[in-house]
């Protein structure tokens, strides 16, 4: 085992061409993160002020996304000692952490504008947490994983309450804040349980020592209460039920182009880590591996699972405000991914991420329509206000309703082939009875997502949000809803890129 002088010591820290290669999108957006804030304090005596800034950190992130694409990691390559893995599940994670802030950065510009938060501050904030984002994707050490939360998480609080004058705004980046404090704090004991059990936070490490002596070892009851908060830890960050209190009230006070933020691409993040942890300490065959301890880690997986699939689900069925039915959305979809974890790594894994492709696309899609009809303060964001939509503005309409259809899972969307390869996947793994749960829990999200639908064409009226035309929101729409139908259509090359992706 390396020790902490080794690790540190600069001269150990030379890289090799391939390694700068692979960090090559963690330098650009650090460079972007410095670049734009200096950007921010020039005053360039226009009426649109924040448009090089805005333009600048969408070229960083498609920079980032590009040159990921240029120098794809097709083999593992550790670097700073095993602190960061340079693979093609990180390579995977970085191009879909971009191409989700480069929508929100599209969807963003008119509606900061309209609500008078077009803030200088937004642009670097945003590029430092998809910053911390992508390290989180690709760490190889607990620590690694906790500074990354901590530098993700950090930005998003500040971007919460970026609506400075607004209370709820206020209430929720406090309520967010307090309640991230809390599961920072739960990982970091855990990780320092896991420490005094194994003596190294690495997970190639913990993965070899399980291995070696797995029945032994999860017979330490440290280590054992180490797993589990680091778990919970993970599961507040993904508002998985019991730890979900925090997210209607956070995804309803806060702009609602910070919500898709927070929805899709900090979710999918926060999945990319608890995946490389889940492997690292279940082995490849999943909570399977874990001996004496399989039936408590499983026993607790299975559940949370359950519960976060039946609350979201029927909770959301009483929702009117648009942002707390998303927001409930959001809780059992991640329920429906917690299906794929217990699944393995195996069957499971690769469903997850092509679940979390579907998702992206389709809820980012989803809030950026929100963000033409919201006002300042998206009051106008309930259910009675789209009634009547779809015939004063149809393809605004026929795209909510695209969107709307992949999240409850139709054919022929996105939402449906994610739906279809994570359930099978768990079936295949033998959990046939929380996949049968899944499928009436989805089949009850039916309801609430076809309510809206059916307000929108069916329902005489007429609609009482204002909409706003925004090309750049228009453009991020346009992309959402091609990504939603193309795999929905033609799944292959995605299927493919996931099934290489889950195997690290």
């Amino acid at each position: 085992m390396e020790s902490t002088a080794e690790i540190i010591n600069p001269l150990n820290l030379t890289l090799s061409e391939a390694q700068w290669m692979g960090l090559g999108p963690y330098l650009i957006l650090t460079a972007g993160v410095l670049l734009s804030m200096l950007l921010a304090t020039v005053h360039f005596g226009q009426k649109n002020t924040k448009l090089p800034l805005f333009l600048f950190s969408c070229f960083t992130v498609l920079a980032a996304g590009a040159w990921t694409g240029m120098h794809w990691m097709r083999e593992p390559l550790p670097v700073f000692g095993g602190s960061m893995l340079l693979d093609y599940f990180g390579s995977f994670f970085n191009i879909l952490l971009c191409g989700a802030t480069f929508l929100v950065f599209l969807s963003s510009y008119s509606y900061l504008d309209e609500g008078e938060i077009h803030y200088s501050e937004f642009y670097p904030v945003v590029l430092a947490s998809t910053l911390g984002m992508m390290l989180l994707a690709a760490a190889g050490e607990l620590l690694t994983i906790f500074i990354s939360l901590e530098l993700m998480s950090l930005a998003v609080y500040v971007l919460v309450g970026i609506r400075r004058r607004d209370a709820r705004s206020n209430e929720a980046a406090v309520k967010y804040f307090v309640m991230g404090g809390v599961a920072a704090a739960i990982y970091l004991y855990g990780t320092a349980l896991i420490y005094g059990a194994l003596n190294t936070t690495k997970l190639s490490q913990i993965s070899m020592l399980l291995s070696q002596d797995g029945n032994n070892a999860l017979n330490n009851p440290i280590l054992i209460t180490g797993i589990v908060l680091l778990l919970v830890g993970f599961l507040f960050k993904v508002a998985a039920v019991p730890f979900h209190m925090w997210t209607p009230d956070v995804y309803e006070g806060a702009p609602a182009n910070i919500t898709s933020y927070m929805a899709t691409a900090l979710k999918a993040a926060v999945f990319a880590a608890l995946v490389r942890v889940s492997v690292s300490i279940m082995g490849d065959q999943g909570v399977h591996l874990l001996g004496n301890a399989d039936g408590m880690i499983h026993g607790m997986l299975w559940w949370l699972a359950l519960l976060t699939m039946v609350i979201g689900n029927f909770v959301a069925l009483m929702q009117t405000n648009l942002k707390r039915l998303l927001a409930y959305s959001a809780i059992a979809h991640t329920g429906y991914l917690l299906v794929g974890l217990l699944a393995g790594p195996t069957v499971g894994y690769s469903g997850i991420l092509f679940y979390l492709v579907a998702y992206v696309a389709m809820n980012i899609g989803a809030f950026a329509l929100l963000t033409l009809f919201a006002g300042k303060d998206d009051r106008p964001l309930t259910t009675e206000g789209v009634v009547g939509l779809g015939k004063r503005h149809p393809w605004v309409a026929a795209a909510l309703t695209i969107f709307l259809l992949s999240l409850g899972g139709f054919p022929p969307t996105a939402g449906f082939v994610g739906k279809y390869y994570l359930f099978s996947g768990a079936l295949e793994a033998g959990e046939i009875l929380l996949v049968l749960i899944a499928v009436l829990t989805s089949a009850v999200s039916v309801f609430y997502y076809l309510r809206i639908v059916v307000l929108m064409y069916m329902k005489d009226g007429n609609s009482t949000v204002h909409f706003r035309m925004s090309a750049y929101a228009c453009a991020a729409i346009a992309i959402c809803v091609l990504l939603t139908l193309n795999y929905g259509i033609f799944p292959g090359a995605l299927l493919l890129a996931v099934k290489k992706a889950a195997v690290f």
